[in-house]
C-alpha cells in the first residue's frame, strides 16, 4: 500500500494513502452534517468522527488523500498504443483551426449520445465531430486507468495494446461533442453549465473550458445563481429551476386539463424537462433552437480506419 505525508502543526506523520474521489468526499461531508445535527457536536468533531468510521485517521487525512488522488489521476500518461493512434489521427485529418482553438481556450462540452438526441442548438453552437482526437486524450486517460471496484484492475493492466485501442475507439461512440462559436465563452463551470441548461435538460458528461478538462462526474456539485443544479451526491435531489412557475404560466396553456393535473404530480425534474420541450415547440422556441443532425457515427467509423 502506498503512503502519503501529512504535516501537522507539531510533527510530520506518515499516513496510509486511500484513493479518494470528490464524490466520496462530498458524501462524507453530508454524513458529518447529519451527525452534527443529531448529536449537537461541532462540525469539526463530526468530520473527524465520520472520517475515522470510513478508515481515515481524521478529516485532514481525507482532504490530503483527495488532493493526492487528483494529482495521481492527472499524472497518469496514455499508453503508447493510444498516443500513437491519436498522433496518426492528427496527421491524417487535423481538426479545424476553430475546433483546436475551442479546446485550447474556448468552450466544448460532451453529451451522452442518447441524451444528445434531445439537444437543440442555438446559432452560438455547432457539433464538433472533427475534434474527436483532441477530446479523446482526456476521455481515454480516465477510462484506461479507472480501477474497477470489483476486480481491482484497470484496462491498462489487463488488455493488450490492440484490444485497448479497439476498446477506446468503441468508447467514443458514447459521446457527442459541441463547441461554442460566440465571442464571449463562459469563464467558469457555473456559467458553462448555465448555458448548456438552455440547450438540453440533460447535463454534459465532460467540459473543456479555457483549456481545462473537467469530468462532470468528479464534480461534487454545481450551483447556478446560488441554487444547486447538479450534484453527484447519492440520494441528493436537485430542486427545479426558480423560473419554473413563470415558464409554466407562459406555456401551460398548451396543456389540457388532464395534462395540467398530471403536471402537478410530476417530479421537479420531469416538470423542467416537459417545460423545456414545450418551449422548443413554441414559435419563439422554433426560431431559437434547431434540431441536431449528427455525423458522429461516420466520424467514429472513420477513426477506426486509422
Amino acid at each position: 500500500m502506498s503512503t502519503g505525508y501529512i504535516r501537522g502543526n507539531i510533527q510530520e506523520r506518515t499516513m496510509e494513502f486511500i484513493s479518494t474521489t470528490a464524490t466520496a468526499t462530498e458524501k462524507l461531508k453530508r454524513l458529518a452534517k447529519t451527525l452534527r445535527k443529531t448529536t449537537g457536536t461541532s462540525l469539526a468533531v463530526a468530520l473527524d468522527a465520520v472520517a475515522k468510521q470510513h478508515g481515515y485517521e481524521h478529516w485532514k487525512h481525507v482532504t490530503v488523500c483527495l488532493d493526492q488522488s487528483v494529482s495521481a489521476s492527472r499524472s497518469k500518461p496514455l499508453p503508447e498504443s493510444l498516443k500513437d493512434l491519436l498522433g496518426r489521427a492528427a496527421t491524417r485529418k487535423p481538426a479545424s483551426v476553430d475546433s483546436q482553438k475551442a479546446f485550447a481556450q474556448g468552450f466544448v462540452f460532451a453529451l451522452d449520445v442518447k441524451d444528445a438526441e434531445e439537444l437543440s442548438l442555438t446559432s452560438e453552437y455547432a457539433e464538433c465531430d472533427d475534434g474527436w482526437y483532441l477530446a479523446a486524450r482526456d476521455l481515454w486517460r480516465g477510462m484506461v486507468h479507472y480501477r474497477d471496484d470489483e476486480t481491482g484492475t484497470t484496462l491498462f493492466e489487463t488488455q493488450s495494446p490492440e484490444d485497448l485501442a479497439s476498446t477506446a475507439l468503441d468508447d467514443l461512440q458514447n459521446y457527442r461533442l459541441f463547441r461554442y462559436l460566440g465571442a464571449a465563452a463562459p469563464t467558469s463551470l457555473e456559467e458553462a453549465f448555465k448555458q448548456t441548461r438552455q440547450l438540453s435538460f440533460f447535463p454534459p458528461t465532460h467540459v473543456w473550458l479555457g483549456g481545462k478538462f473537467i469530468d462532470i462526474g468528479e464534480v461534487p456539485e454545481i450551483r447556478v445563481d446560488g441554487q444547486v443544479v447538479f450534484s453527484t451526491t447519492p440520494g441528493f435531489t436537485v430542486l427545479p429551476s426558480d423560473d419554473k412557475r413563470t415558464r409554466f404560466e407562459k406555456f401551460g396553456h398548451l396543456l389540457n386539463a388532464e395534462e395540467r393535473a398530471l403536471f402537478d404530480r410530476m417530479t421537479a425534474q420531469e416538470q423542467d424537462s416537459l417545460l423545456f420541450q414545450m418551449e422548443k415547440q413554441s414559435p419563439v422556441g422554433q426560431a431559437r433552437y434547431k434540431p441536431v443532425q449528427s455525423s458522429v457515427a461516420s466520424s467514429w467509423r472513420d477513426a477506426k480506419k486509422i
